[in-house]
């Protein structure tokens, strides 16, 4: 069975991968292919099946190297959790960013392309905007703590506590960091500081959906509005894409590649969807407006509806003229149809509704 049906009005997730919030492992479903590993705070952390083989492929290939330059199989193991842990902390922080904004939170999905939160902030420029920072501020944290101690202890600042991108296995390769378990330890530090670097670079690149495509989002919506900022940040992403996918091609990295093609799909097909949402509804779709209409057909509550109108007997205004129970507003129900879209999405209408919400639109453009 499905996580979500046509009937049901809850949020949607609104994570990178789509709706995979809470569903059971399905074999036509890529996305579900994932362990539950922890749940911290209501927050599931789930690791995908790829990652795992991602692991082993790395281990394996480590501990069967015989190049001088080939990384041991120890520093190598170290680096996958140095990277597995800045990854996850980073999805924590725009969880947590979420939920301090008002929106919820409640998976967490570690795949062999980065982490996925699973973030449905409440319809506002603001809250989308404090769930993108979210992430990269924990890098920062991370960054402010590691670099000066590393920077202090080693003596050495650029290349090694401040990472070169050019350079990154060059640090590897060196003594610095001692033998013994202390020595280890420092090396671990070293690979989450470098971890932490690269990701806060890489995710600022305004690149959607990246976090810097989000943000560059999020700051132009309230001043351009929602669909054509959306617009903006998508074009950014294929660019981006394009420009990630020549580097790969020239550093032949196999993950730069997936990561451009990941990008490069999602940017065209939520641009595809802004424009098919616009098409269908006859304006420009933005969230915010539409929530603020939800909140403004929001029903009274029962207890302060008058009392004559509760007791048993009681007939309508309508039904009591003229013996009849009055035809429904139109307008009423597209409004209610315009409401169940800002909670649920427009994925979530019926057939029915679809067909309403066009006639509608016909109307208002023929002036009707």
């Amino acid at each position: 069975m499905p996580p979500w049906d046509e009937t049901d009005e809850r949020p949607r997730p609104a994570g990178y991968g789509g709706d995979w919030r809470g569903a059971r492992p399905s074999f036509d479903d890529p996305m579900t292919w994932a362990l539950g590993v922890a749940r911290v705070r209501g927050i599931t952390v789930r690791v995908h099946v790829f990652f795992l083989v991602f692991l082993l492929a790395m281990l394996a290939r480590s501990a069967s190297a015989t190049t001088d330059i080939a990384l041991g199989l120890v520093p190598t193991a170290l680096g996958l959790l140095a990277l597995f842990t800045v990854v996850l902390v980073h999805e924590f922080g725009h969880a947590i960013a979420c939920r301090r904004s008002g929106g919820t939170a409640d998976e967490i999905l570690i795949w062999p392309l980065g982490g996925l939160a699973s973030c449905h902030p409440p319809d506002r420029p603001r809250a989308h905007l404090a769930t993108a920072v979210g992430g990269p501020l924990v890098n920062v944290a991370i960054i402010a703590v590691l670099t000066p101690l590393l920077g202090l202890w080693l003596g050495q600042w650029w290349g090694l506590a401040i990472p070169n991108p050019f350079d990154l296995g060059a640090a590897l390769q060196r003594s610095e960091f001692g033998d013994g378990l202390r020595g280890w330890g420092m090396l671990l530090l070293h690979l989450v500081n470098t971890a932490a670097w690269i990701l806060l670079v890489f995710n600022l690149i305004p690149m959607f959906p990246l976090d810097g495509g989000r943000i560059l989002q999020a700051i132009l919506w309230p001043r351009v509005g929602y669909a054509r900022s959306m617009r903006i940040a998508c074009r950014s992403g294929l660019v981006g894409a394009l420009l990630i996918a020549l580097v790969a091609l020239v550093t032949d990295s196999v993950m730069l590649l997936a990561i451009a093609l990941f990008g490069g799909v999602v940017s065209f097909t939520t641009a595809r969807q802004i424009d098919a949402e616009r098409d269908f509804l006859g304006f420009e779709p933005d969230p915010s407006e539409l929530a603020a209409m939800e909140d403004e057909l929001e029903p009274e509550p029962p207890a302060s509806r008058p009392r004559a109108a509760t007791q048993a007997g009681a007939k309508s205004p309508v039904k009591a003229a003229s013996g009849k129970t009055a035809a429904p507003d139109p307008d009423a129900e597209i409004d209610q149809i315009l409401a169940k879209i800002a909670r649920s999405g427009i994925d979530s209408l019926t057939a029915d509704e679809r067909a309403q919400l066009a006639r509608a639109t016909e109307r208002k453009r023929t002036g009707g």
